[in-house]
């Protein structure tokens, strides 16, 4: 089995799926044999995938990756038989887990590490508190990521510390920058662009991801055009 990193909150609007479509790319420019799990019905990432491999039949030089589509109530028994072979599972979860709850923590409890991103309200910080809480409490490997969010801010700063308390905190803020969702049209992203302002965020998230995963150190770090 390829190592798993979840990407789960339940609130939608956290960034989930952002952070899912700058770490496949960097993982694939690494070397690293990428799936990406797409469980949300809106199936965004999915269709980001699609317009992703059309830009590939003109673009040699761009990092590849399969996007699955699935059914979480009915798949993930198939999603694992189809990720045999891939280093890495990059998944992207649902953007509300109440309503198929026990089926969210049975991918968690599968995963190598449990992403938990946030924004810096305090509507997140009351559905992001309780739901580290809970997946440590189940022994799940898990991390806070605050994203969209300005450290020089003192409520940013009491968040930090407050998840910190909860569960690991990934020591990346990543900042609300708004390159970070250009080239979506094309089924690109942050780091796809090295001139991207966005591109380091992700890139220092993902370094900190790869590691709390187990995965090997990157095998290369691959230019992008």
């Amino acid at each position: 089995m390829p190592r798993i990193i979840v990407f789960c909150s339940p609130k939608g609007g956290s960034g989930k799926t952002t952070f899912c479509q700058n770490l496949l790319p960097l993982a694939a420019q690494e070397g690293f044999n990428t799936l990406g799990v797409d469980f949300d019905p809106q199936q965004t990432l999915t269709k980001w995938g699609r317009r992703r491999l059309a830009t590939l039949e003109g673009r040699a030089d761009l990092a590849a990756f399969d996007v699955l589509p699935a059914d979480i109530l009915n798949d993930w028994h198939a999603v694992q038989q189809a990720a045999q072979g891939h280093d890495l599972m990059i998944v992207d979860m649902l953007p509300s887990v109440d309503h198929c709850l026990p089926q969210v923590l049975e991918v968690c409890s599968a995963a190598d590490l449990v992403v938990v991103p946030s924004q810096a309200t305090m509507n997140d910080a009351d559905s992001t508190g309780p739901w580290l809480t809970r997946l440590a409490e189940m022994g799940v490997r898990v991390a806070a990521v605050l994203n969209r969010a300005n450290e020089r801010e003192v409520f940013v700063r009491a968040l930090k510390e407050q998840f910190n308390r909860l569960a690991p905190l990934c020591p990346v803020t990543v900042r609300s920058l708004s390159d970070a969702h250009l080239g979506h049209v094309d089924g690109l992203s942050a780091a796809d662009n090295p001139r991207s302002k966005s591109r380091p965020d992700f890139l220092a998230v993902w370094d900190y991801v790869r590691r709390e995963a187990g995965l090997a150190p990157a095998r290369r770090r691959g230019k992008v055009a």
